[in-house]
């Protein structure tokens, strides 16, 4: 049974093979995380996720299901696929 790729795709359509780069801790400070309502004051954890390319551009998380991340260089969302 083969492994599942994973990609980013950005504007029209370009796919970049990544791999994952780092998992890190982070808390979060908010009243609503992932659409659920949580207690005022709690701190729920979660991890943030590093994506590295073919050629070495580094790309971080930036949303709560962990689909959506973005070049260093860049304010474009990319979108995690799997294929």
């Amino acid at each position: 049974m083969g492994s599942v790729a994973m990609y980013l795709q950005g504007p029209g359509q370009e796919r970049r093979p990544v791999k994952l780069l780092s998992m890190q801790p982070r808390q979060v400070r908010t009243d609503r995380v992932a659409g659920i309502r949580v207690a005022h004051g709690s701190v729920p954890d979660m991890e943030i996720r590093t994506l590295i390319d073919d050629e070495g551009r580094i790309a971080s998380q930036v949303d709560f299901d962990g689909f959506k991340f973005k070049y260093r260089d860049s304010e474009i969302p990319w979108n995690l696929v799997f294929g």
